[in-house]
């Protein structure tokens, strides 16, 4: 594993590096590794980055821009176009490397990062093949809540709210911002939402630059985006979706399986529920295998 600095603009992208110990060939696929929404790339990303690596591939995970370690102002802010172009960024990264075959990059995204993959692969067909976990579509999610039951039209209200603060802060006021998981999840809280909290405010991943933190202004950005926007058209690449048959999120995946009419693959894990993806080895080491089978069949 190697720190690295990934130009995107006038800011730069923290990213971590992994090769093969022993590639089979001069050069290898690369696979861009994409976090969740409120994680950085120390987290589960790290996880499956280094998966990949051990099975053959050049990876790379990175801090969103505005996030952890990377740049970007204000810091905390959750932009979806951005999250989406700074794929982009890893992936002109990718191709400069002597090691990597440019004309061999995959995306994998995990939860907010599987609706980035797949926005960014509906984009920019240098992406030649997506593998998504536990996806979700952080539009969607924001719109439809977690269990995709609610009615978008409340979030109206949300986007007044959120216009009065972000003119505040225009005239001064300090930035103000609402958590990604539940601090104090009770038993009203979906299960999946219990577990994430359990994973990034405890010791089991807690990380000092994930602080559960996402800026008032990221609102209007989320709640109008949609990851999975004309799709149908454009994802064409080969694509795998894995997800858990009691995730809550599971709605996002069999959508997105739906628009453009079957997956190449589609893994529903009996029993599996969102979190199990993120470090519980039983749920992370068969999903890593899949997707590195995945894409040796379809980069080569």
């Amino acid at each position: 594993m190697t720190e690295i600095s990934i130009k995107k603009g006038p800011i730069h992208l923290a990213g971590l590096l992994f090769r093969p110990s022993n590639p089979a060939a001069k050069t290898t696929p690369g696979l861009v590794i994409i976090h969740p929404g409120g994680g950085v790339k120390e987290q589960t990303a790290h996880n499956y980055a280094q998966k990949l690596a051990t099975a053959g591939f050049t990876t790379i995970t990175y801090d969103a821009s505005f996030q952890g370690a990377s740049g970007g102002e204000p810091h905390f802010l959750e932009d979806p176009n951005e999250r989406v172009s700074d794929v982009y960024a890893v992936i002109d990264y990718l191709q400069t490397l002597d090691a990597v075959d440019p004309e061999k990059i995959g995306v994998v995204g995990i939860c907010a990062g599987g609706g980035y993959a797949a926005a960014a692969a509906k984009a920019d067909h240098r992406l030649k093949a997506l593998a998504t976990i536990s996806m979700v579509n952080i539009g969607d999610s924001a719109r439809k809540g977690w269990d995709g039951d609610e009615d978008p039209s409340k979030q109206v209200e949300s986007l007044r709210a959120a216009a009065a603060q972000i003119s505040a802060e225009a005239k001064g006021a300090e930035r103000a911002s609402a958590p990604y998981v539940p601090p104090q999840p009770d038993s009203t809280t979906p299960r999946d939402m219990r577990e994430a909290s359990d994973y990034y405010l405890t010791p089991r991943a807690q990380h000092p630059r994930a602080e559960n933190k996402m800026l008032f202004l990221s609102f209007p950005r989320v709640l109008t985006f949609d990851a999975f926007h004309l799709a149908d058209v454009f994802l064409k690449q080969p694509a795998l979706l894995i997800a858990g048959e009691k995730a809550g999120s599971l709605w996002h995946t069999e959508r997105l399986d739906k628009m453009i009419g079957g997956a190449t693959q589609k893994v529903i894990v009996p029993n599996g529920a969102h979190m199990d993806f993120y470090d519980n080895e039983a749920y992370v080491g068969p999903a890593a295998e899949n997707v590195a089978e995945f894409m040796k069949k379809h980069l080569g």
